[in-house]
């Protein structure tokens, strides 16, 4: 009996294990294995070795968007502390704390396809609100979907205007779990509200930051459906990595190719997520 109980938690664990196999593990394998192809659909399957990691790395093109998705990651310190401002803000009991909570997520459960295209008539540079609003105070307009670095710029404001919700109720989760006893101890001893989030609120939250960085970190380097609705006719030396796979493998359907940019940057997120927990596990 108790061996049998012993396989219980196995058997329980069984149905996920094979759905994560079958969905993830799997596709994985064989997207490894494509990348060491010449693997097109109009074209007869042949190993290619290491011919299309060589024509990436020598692809200008690759450097570029590998470059633009570490530069997009940018975005992530300023979502980090805006959100974090936020959940400190409406935390209070305040009147209406609730309806800010609620306004502020709206954005989040809003299909990304429908706030990008609101965003991309926002920034249109002829007849777009934000640069009649420039022209108001005498400010010159700006080429925000036409123009490197700018259009990499208007798709961080809109990241940080759609996501500001989603982890501001991330620190709001991490500062319900921080003992009431310990913030009253710093009142008592006369904390500032400087002191009292500096010295014990964040030092605290100091899990719930991590996970932020990281999930925020490695969304913004995988970051396409944004880029895909603002600018689909910017060149793609000013678009990111993962635009580069789409270009490779859904529009030119050179599979093998395409598959060796998706190891490139599966290994890359792998890499940076990793040095993001060591770093944050040092800071703590």
């Amino acid at each position: 009996m108790q061996t049998m109980n012993r396989y219980v938690p196995y058997i329980f664990l069984a149905p996920a294990i094979g759905l994560l196999l079958f969905f993830v593990a799997v596709p994985m394998g064989q997207i490894c294995y494509y990348s060491f192809l010449h693997y097109s659909f109009f074209h007869e399957h042949v190993f290619a070795g290491f011919d299309n990691y060589r024509r990436l790395f020598s692809d200008s093109n690759f450097w570029w968007t590998l470059l633009n998705s570490f530069v997009y990651v940018l975005v992530t310190p300023v979502l980090m502390a805006l959100s974090l401002l936020l959940a400190l803000t409406v935390r209070r009991a305040l009147r209406g704390a609730t309806v800010f909570r609620l306004v502020y997520f709206i954005p989040v459960v809003t299909p990304i396809v429908i706030v990008g295209i609101i965003w991309r008539w926002m920034f249109a540079e002829e007849t777009g609100i934000v640069n009649y609003i420039f022209s108001l105070v005498s400010l010159p307009s700006v080429k925000w979907l036409s123009q490197y670095p700018t259009n990499i710029i208007s798709i961080m404001i809109l990241t940080v205007w759609r996501g500001i919700g989603y982890y501001m109720m991330m620190f709001l989760a991490g500062l319900a779990v921080i003992p009431k006893e310990i913030e009253e101890a710093g009142r008592i001893d006369g904390a500032n509200a400087y002191q009292h989030t500096a010295h014990i609120l964040l030092p605290m939250l100091r899990p719930t930051l991590t996970l932020v960085f990281v999930i925020s970190s490695t969304a913004a380097i995988k970051m396409f459906t944004e880029l895909y609705i603002m600018i689909p006719g910017a060149p793609i030396a000013n678009k990111t990595l993962v635009a580069l796979l789409y270009r490779q493998a859904f529009e030119r359907f050179d599979l093998g190719y395409g598959s060796a940019v998706g190891m490139v940057l599966f290994a890359a997120t792998l890499a940076f997520s990793y040095v993001n927990v060591r770093l944050m596990e040092r800071a703590s």
